[in-house]
């Protein structure tokens, strides 16, 4: 039977966090009957009955509008109560973005998420999950863009500030024009220098600066994902698609076995877009700030492959070394965690390359043939290095 790790039947704090969940979407669904009256004179009413913060009503109007709102949702969350006021909150503000007419198919996307898939899988960080819901509108609506404006109420904006002999200013860019800005000043940064001093000799240059984008485009529909960026909007992905001078198939280096320690770049880069984030539970430090770990070390006989490869950030790399924790990991790229409580968690691969595990009996006789394949295959490289 699958379930999340905060639900497994065998944990005696599954039943509290049941019955929490329960009596506060139930409390609160009650209390607001028609979330879309006037919101500040329900917020002083509310406050006044409940005691709670404006910041927590304002969560709940959100959360029970999310209920009232998407059907599907609100069977998975009555079905299960897994889920409570402030994750709702943020799964309505992330919907809001979209035309209402989007909203049917956002839901049974939203509800099939929350649906867990196998047994102890952690649930998604309520950030993670508006990211993914920004990026199924993206895909949905081709003028989409998901930008925030700027301070002067653009999709750009520079600030400039002048006084007693220092200019100081700030801006408000696009996540691609962001990272391209940065990736040139480090390009020209000096080795001991900082990126000011890099804005200077920008400034000074004359010369061309080139820098390389890692852009990853589904072969079939969706939208294109830079690191850094994340996912981008149609208009970006078609314009940066264009740009494009090399292309590369990830898939030859999905079964790829590399003789040393260190990955290749390719590889390194298939495992990064695979994960999206650190593998740790709860942790959602981007791919490219974390370390390449081997799951099963590499000195204990860990193969170089992208089925023995993993993100961490550098805190829970340290505690994997340190066997304060362990992990194993899968042919559908799940890694399971277990920590001084004994309890196994698991997490699942969030970024762009990571395959999408069918639910059901097909999904996961799916995932049983994919792992007694690579079992196969571990076993034939480890008679081969004997």
């Amino acid at each position: 039977m699958a379930y999340f790790s905060h639900q497994d039947p065998s944990c005696s704090e599954s039943k509290i966090n049941f019955q929490l969940a329960q009596m506060e979407i139930q409390r609160w669904c009650l209390l607001i009957d028609d979330p879309s009256v006037d919101a500040s004179s329900l917020m002083m009413e509310l406050k006044s009955v409940t005691g709670e913060s404006k910041r927590f009503i304002a969560q709940a109007i959100d959360g029970v509008w999310a209920l009232k709102s998407l059907p599907a949702l609100r069977v998975v969350v009555e079905t299960h109560f897994h889920i409570r006021i402030p994750y709702l909150a943020r799964i309505m503000q992330a919907v809001k973005q979209a035309e209402e007419e989007l909203w049917p198919e956002l839901d049974l996307r939203i509800a099939e998420r929350l649906s867990p898939r196998v047994p102890g899988q952690i649930l998604m960080e309520a950030s993670a999950m508006a990211g993914l819901i920004t990026r199924w509108i993206k895909e949905l609506d081709p003028t989409f863009t998901g930008k925030k404006k700027g301070l002067s109420g653009q999709d750009r904006s520079l600030v400039f500030r002048h006084s007693e002999g220092r200019t100081y200013f700030s801006g408000d860019f696009d996540a691609v024009t962001g990272q391209r800005f940065q990736k040139v000043l480090e390009k020209i940064r000096v080795k001991g220098g900082n990126l000011a001093d890099a804005l200077v000799d920008f400034l000074d240059r004359k010369t061309e600066v080139k820098i390389v984008e890692h852009l990853f485009t589904p072969l079939v529909g969706g939208v294109s994902w830079l690191p850094g960026a994340g996912f981008l909007s149609q208009e970006e992905s078609a314009l940066l698609g264009d740009m494009a001078t090399h292309t590369i198939e990830m898939d030859d280096v999905a079964t790829r076995v590399e003789k040393g320690y260190t990955p290749s770049p390719l590889l390194k880069l298939y495992v990064m877009v695979r994960d999206g984030t650190c593998r740790h539970p709860g942790c959602t430090v981007l791919a490219q700030n974390c370390q390449i770990d081997h799951v099963i070390p590499f000195g204990e006989g860990g193969l170089t492959v992208m089925w023995n490869l993993q993100c961490l950030c550098a805190h829970h790399h340290n505690m994997k070394t340190d066997k304060r924790i362990k992990a194993t990991i899968d042919a559908m790229g799940w890694v399971t965690w277990i920590g001084p409580c004994n309890r196994p968690v698991v997490t699942e691969p969030s970024g762009p390359l990571a395959q999408e595990m069918p639910t059901g009996k097909w999904g996961q006789t799916l995932a049983d043939r994919m792992e007694a394949s690579l079992k196969r295959l571990r076993s034939s490289l480890e008679r081969e290095g004997e």
